[in-house]
């Protein structure tokens, strides 16, 4: 009898461990947001100049991610504070949260924001998109 409590207890830890590490919501979220901003020109502008109109987001190339994640969705849920958007990047940006402090695969780097390069706001949000889906894969696998 307490073997098979031990084994329903670990079981039972085991799934809401993993229920940690969902993205669809966050994918959805993002799919929203980039249908809704390919629209924008200050969203598709280009950080390769010295563009003053532009939010340029770090984008990092490396595998720790996470940092660039958090510290560009602080500069774009800043920029979206008037917007329809705000409500849905500040929801993005507690997922990241809660996939670092729950140590999900890529999202469990502690390190800084190696920024290798900035990226306009579709960019970025591209990028993380990816960044979730190859989360949610490794979730089915």
């Amino acid at each position: 009898m307490l073997l098979a409590v031990v084994l329903a207890s670990a079981l039972f830890l085991c799934s809401s461990a993993s229920q940690g590490c969902f993205t669809s919501i966050a994918i959805r979220n993002l799919v929203y947001l980039i249908d809704n901003l390919q629209k924008n020109t200050s969203s598709n502008c280009s950080c390769s100049t010295d563009a003053t109109d532009c939010l340029c987001l770090p984008i990092s190339s490396g595998n720790c991610t996470t940092a660039c994640f958090q510290e560009g969705l602080s500069q774009l849920s800043n920029s979206t504070v008037n917007t329809k958007f705000h409500l849905i990047v500040n929801q993005v940006k507690k997922t990241v949260v809660t996939l670092k402090n729950n140590k999900c695969g890529s999202f469990a780097c502690g390190q800084p924001c190696n920024r290798t390069t900035t990226g306009n706001t579709l960019t970025f949000l591209k990028t993380l998109l990816e960044s979730f889906q190859n989360e949610r894969m490794k979730g089915k696998v």
